[in-house]
């Protein structure tokens, strides 16, 4: 999987109609790092972000599975927080080392790339690390008040690799890093003593083993009266985003007793009665590979398709259920899994 990510990264390139451009600006890069240094190219803007490549998603969720962290977000997917940042569709740029190594990296588009993040691939085009600049942010926002992080000139670049790998296979990963955007440059070169000591500085790289394996969610985490014979349905690689329980939400804990539907929801939905447990995941797995899934984990159920949404209907030894599919792009696939039991 990780394979495709660079024939992903070309078709960008060629739907933005670069294609052209790139081939020369390849051209061009190749005596320069054959001298014996990376060389870095701006690359023209694509008609999706990074973040919305579903190859790209399913590469990083490979790499650090359903991991949570605190880096650019308190207590959050690792994946997601990566994804976040390299959602820019103007900053994504190319190094190339002499040795083939590559790597691909954008910003999170909103900080002047105080928050960033690259993939590295070998000279094969395997995904063989992940960087993330951020302020290890471990304090959520909460109202009026910000997240907490780091201040800038402590800002932490935390490496994500395979087990067993070692640190020096991901040194372009820290010249990347170290290597700050224009205007957190300029920042940092300031005559300002004070605005210059305030810029962004990388203060220390940490090395983290990527967890693939590890379950997107725990049985704690489901609501009551959710039936044991349906959690098959609920697959591990995926969080839980929302559950609700007779009639009520559970999580969220911010919307905990509020109704699971609004009049209008429920209308859409065309259900007769709530259900009467429901748990709603996400998934950075592509929507295909997902029906694929559900059409083996519900077998006998029907099937309607509609778009981009899928919905599986069937029954079980505890009554009716749903599983309904919401593609949702770049934030992921959706998930929700109903029960009403019998009467």
């Amino acid at each position: 999987m990780n394979a495709l990510i660079p024939k992903t990264i070309a078709s960008l390139l060629l739907l933005a109609g670069a294609a052209g451009a790139v081939c020369a600006q390849a051209q061009g890069a190749a005596p320069a790092a054959s001298s014996g240094g990376p060389v870095t190219t701006e690359l023209p803007a694509p008609p999706l972000r990074l973040s919305e490549q579903p190859r790209i998603r399913s590469a990083v969720i490979a790499m650090v599975g359903y991991a949570r962290g605190s880096y650019t977000e308190a207590d959050t997917l690792i994946a997601q927080q990566v994804l976040e940042g390299m959602r820019s569709r103007h900053d994504i740029t190319r190094t190339v080392w002499p040795d083939g190594r590559k790597v691909i990296a954008s910003v999170n588009g909103g900080d002047h790339g105080e928050e960033r993040a690259a993939m590295l691939l070998d000279a094969e085009g395997r995904l063989v690390a992940l960087g993330l600049v951020n302020g290890h942010c471990n304090v959520p926002p909460t109202g009026d008040k910000p997240k907490v992080c780091k201040p800038a000139p402590q800002t932490v670049l935390s490496i994500f690799q395979p087990a067993g790998a070692k640190q020096a296979d991901a040194e372009p990963l820290v010249v990347w890093g170290k290597t700050l955007p224009e205007f957190l440059a300029a920042m940092a070169d300031s005559d300002d003593p004070a605005k210059a000591a305030d810029a962004q500085k990388i203060a220390s790289v940490e090395y983290i083993a990527g967890q693939p394996d590890v379950p997107g969610w725990r049985v704690e985490q489901l609501p009551p009266g959710f039936p044991a014979s349906l959690r098959p349905l609920l697959v591990q690689t995926a969080e839980v985003n929302s559950t609700a329980s007779a009639g009520k939400i559970v999580m969220p804990k911010g919307l905990a007793g509020k109704p699971m539907r609004t009049a209008y929801e429920q209308s859409q939905r065309n259900e007769p009665r709530l259900p009467d447990a429901e748990v709603t995941l996400r998934s950075y797995a592509e929507l295909g590979t997902l029906v694929d899934a559900y059409r083996e984990l519900a077998k006998g159920a029907s099937v309607e398709e509609g778009g981009r949404e899928i919905v599986f209907n069937g029954t079980d030894g505890a009554g009716r259920y749903s599983v309904r599919l919401r593609d949702a792009k770049e934030t992921g696939v959706f998930i929700t899994v109903s029960s009403w039991k019998r009467k």
